[in-house]
């Protein structure tokens, strides 16, 4: 029961191509609040977060860029993070492909059903990757803002949905952001490693 739970309160997840948001107040907040009541896993995804040696606010750059020194530090960190998620990160891409080829042959989008589906009984692995990303985060000095922005402008650079989800009380950067043409030029020679991380974002870590 507590997995089905669990599975529910992913759904707040959003998916958004360079950064709509409007789904998040009509879809996500309400679900969000409706899954309140799986407490341990907000409980601890919270506790995670406060394990994050750099708390310091983050103003995200007004243009939407993001410097070399960001990037080489974000890729660094997920290199870290995949390693030390190898062999279990492959479940969280299963699953978010058998979702892409179910939603593909149909010619739509996923639904609230389909996510509950393909969410249902991933917490654990969920908070792993979430304490590998805290680990990263503070060997590479990031904060979780300036992380979540990087991730979120690396990633539309190369045109991939990222996720803007609010776990453990960790708000959503919910900005509408443009990707310069420096950026996308920056990122598109990383294109297959980046890729290779892509279910932590997909997945909001």
């Amino acid at each position: 029961m507590r997995k089905f739970a669990i599975g529910c309160l992913i759904v707040v997840a959003v998916l958004v191509v360079a950064g709509g948001t409007a789904g998040y107040f009509f879809v996500v907040k309400p679900a969000w609040e409706f899954a309140g009541g799986v407490q341990e896993f907000v409980q601890e995804f919270a506790e995670l977060n406060d394990q994050i040696e750099r708390q310091d606010g983050f103003e995200p750059p007004a243009g939407g860029g993001v410097s070399n020194e960001r990037f080489q530090r974000f890729l660094v960190a997920q290199r870290d993070m995949r390693q030390a998620m190898e062999g279990e990160l492959a479940a969280l891409e299963e699953r978010l492909d058998s979702m892409k080829q179910e939603l593909e042959a149909e010619n739509r989008e996923a639904g609230i059903g389909e996510m509950f589906t393909a969410y249902q009984g991933l917490g654990d692995l969920l908070l792993k990757a979430k304490r590998v990303q805290v680990e990263a985060l503070n060997r590479y000095n990031f904060s979780l803002q300036e992380y979540h922005y990087v991730r979120n402008q690396v990633y539309r650079a190369l045109g991939q949905e990222v996720a803007v989800a609010s776990f453990g009380g960790q708000a959503p950067q919910m900005q509408n952001r443009q990707v310069p043409d420096e950026l996308v030029e920056m990122v598109s020679p990383h294109r297959e490693e980046l890729m290779e991380g892509y279910a932590f974002a997909w997945f909001g870590i």
